[in-house]
């Protein structure tokens, strides 16, 4: 599957090529002119077939003035406005500024990959309408996270679930040996700095998310793509914490006490959009009810508190973990 930023790059290089005044284009030259920037800028090469999709991308998407004009058995293309160009864009400097602040979050936030796509984008924005220095100074910084394997991946599954692609997934479970699965792309989620993918599963018709650290290889197939009518994206996760939903699973109305101690910062930040708090009492806890399906990223979540948060309802919950402290207590004993 071609990657997005290299399909962009033979879009420019045609452009380059149509905007030489007075020159008209066969295939045959455009296929070589295409190829030998290619090579000198990217160490690629591309078929004449992907050529000719990247023209018609220009006329059909793009609405590109490009021409034909047939002399003899040959076909030639060009520009019929001499001063077109797909790099003429209607951004203003204080735009470019904008689009700047935006890669400094991006780079911020840890995503090493987009965020140097997006500096060549907009160095290259720059070139077309003005210049604009670089910041020199940090303004806003958040914390480190360690980068989760698997990323090297995104690009081909942003792509699929973009352009609607059946994926091919070589896949390893932690303990367990791979296996192919053919899944329908709809949606990249994130959870803690680790990225996953929701699909289809092609062979079980059931909705899967697929941790892209577990990712051995991502190839495109030519299957016939089913839209998503599993899930909707915009509620989905609407109660849940992380991405993990059990089978039978309904939503619960927990119930927390939490001790005097971690009240302020859970009042301040809270556990999640669904909370609301009760108190403080006399000893300074509160109550918080959240409505929420109980799965793993749940009581992983709760025990970051230690003892400082007490499951009151429901039971189930509860029960759980208290038997995930007393396994612990067992191995400092």
């Amino acid at each position: 599957m071609p990657k997005v930023k290299d399909f962009y790059h033979r879009i420019e290089i045609i452009d380059e090529c149509f905007r030489q005044k007075g020159k008209k284009w066969s295939i045959d030259a455009l296929l070589k002119a295409v190829n030998q920037k290619l090579l000198d800028r990217y160490d690629d090469t591309v078929s004449k077939r992907t050529v000719q999709y990247a023209l018609d991308y220009l006329i059909n998407e793009k609405a590109a003035p490009i021409k034909k004009a047939k002399q003899g058995a040959k076909v030639y293309y060009f520009y019929d406005d001499a001063n077109y160009s797909i790099k003429t864009l209607p951004l203003t400097d204080e735009e470019i500024v904008l689009l700047k602040d935006a890669v400094e979050l991006i780079k911020q936030i840890g995503s090493a990959s987009i965020a140097q796509d997006l500096v060549s984008v907009i160095a290259k924005l720059e070139n077309t309408i003005a210049k604009n220095p670089i910041a020199d100074r940090t303004i806003i910084q958040f914390e480190r996270q360690t980068t989760a394997t698997g990323l090297e991946f995104m690009d081909d599954l942003f792509t699929g679930v973009k352009e609607k692609i059946v994926l091919k997934i070589t896949y390893q479970p932690f303990g367990k040996e791979p296996y192919d699965q053919l899944v329908h792309p709809y949606l990249l989620k994130e959870y803690r700095n680790r990225w996953f993918l929701i699909a289809r599963d092609d062979k079980h018709n059931t909705l899967c998310n697929l941790a892209l650290d577990r990712m051995k290889s991502v190839k495109p197939t030519k299957g016939a793509f089913t839209e998503n009518d599993l899930f909707d994206p915009a509620t989905y996760f609407n109660n849940l914490i992380g991405v993990t939903f059990p089978l039978d699973e309904a939503v619960s109305n927990i119930v927390l006490k939490v001790k005097k101690a971690q009240a302020p910062y859970i009042t301040s930040k809270p556990i999640h959009f669904t909370q609301e708090t009760e108190g403080p009492f006399s000893d300074g806890s509160i109550l918080v009810k959240l409505k929420l399906i109980n799965n793993y990223e749940l009581r992983s979540v709760l025990l970051s508190y230690g003892a400082d948060i007490e499951v009151l309802e429901p039971e189930s919950l509860r029960e759980q973990i208290k038997l995930i402290f007393q396994t612990g207590n067992l191995i400092y004993e």
